[in-house]
């Protein structure tokens, strides 16, 4: 399902993924200076009172693991930043948080995943992503064993395909109230069949919010016969649960869907909307929680 805003999709090129990827090693030096300007921009909560609680996820002496855990209360924002982003993945998950808020929904607890992001070595970046996936997954079950109530994970590029991971990783027997990947860097033929489709059953809600202006991901994901996930949205129908929707108008930059009011307005809406299980298509226009 798609939520879009009528702003059509870029033509597709014969350049290869590969060479895409490239690209985007070549402009680390702008994204590390973008997320800079993250961190600058931030909310002071990220540094006093009300600061997200830090898990730090790394790959240590006896393979990948936690250093935390997910607080257990009713309502959790979890957020996991993409490349570069855990020198600054405080001030990022504040800046989605409040533009949450801002949206009217406010978690009871608050929870940045931090991992080794920062490294020149983007394809070796994208393949921890799975690692990371894997880990925050074995979180969340342990979180729902310990008696929690709803999880928001929210991932921002790199960390938009950790969300998908994560759902993918689940355990049989749970799932994630919503997931939603904020210019996710990943091909949309990845979220269509392998390797995250079966992933979406592990969810109740997945919403997906890509940018034509971000031509960060634009320039490293999709190509011929496929798309840019946080470009161009899936391109297909991966599944009832899922809903590309389209912040072109809002979100003007890869970093911009950090603290952007039309990314948290639609997201809160949808969280606030309430169980996805007890609903149907009634033909109306209610942000696509129902809207199968």
């Amino acid at each position: 399902m798609t939520d879009n805003d009528n702003l059509g999709e870029q033509p597709a090129t014969d350049e290869s993924t590969t060479d895409r990827r490239t690209l985007l090693k070549a402009t680390g030096t702008t994204i590390v200076g973008g997320a800079g300007l993250a961190a600058a921009s931030g909310s002071a909560s990220a540094q006093f009172l009300g600061s997200p609680e830090v898990i730090e996820v790394d790959d240590g002496l006896f393979g990948w693991s936690a250093d935390g855990s997910i607080p257990v209360a009713d309502e959790v924002l979890v957020f996991i930043h993409g490349w570069f982003g855990d020198s600054t993945v405080e001030s990022q998950t504040t800046d989605v948080q409040d533009s949450l808020e801002a949206g009217g929904y406010t978690p009871d607890e608050t929870v940045a995943i931090e991992w080794p992001g920062t490294t020149l070595n983007f394809i070796g970046a994208e393949a921890d992503t799975e690692d990371v996936g894997e880990v925050v997954a074995g979180l969340v079950e342990e979180f729902y064993d310990a008696g929690g109530g709803n999880i928001r994970l929210v991932g921002h590029s790199l960390g938009g395909r950790c969300v998908y991971w994560t759902a993918t990783k689940l355990s049989s027997g749970y799932e994630i109230e919503t997931v939603a990947g904020l210019g996710a860097a990943a091909d949309g033929s990845e979220i269509c069949g392998d390797p995250w489709n079966p992933g979406l059953s592990n969810a109740c809600e997945v919403r997906n919010y890509h940018s034509q202006s971000d031509s960060t991901v634009g320039s490293a994901y999709g190509g011929w016969g496929d798309t840019a996930l946080g470009t161009e949205g899936a391109g297909c129908n991966p599944g009832a649960n899922y809903t590309d929707v389209d912040v072109t108008y809002s979100v003007g930059s890869h970093l911009a869907y950090l603290g952007d009011d039309a990314v948290g307005s639609d997201l809160a809406d949808a969280i606030n909307a309430g169980s996805c299980t007890s609903g149907g298509d009634d033909g109306g226009d209610d942000g696509g929680w129902f809207d199968f």
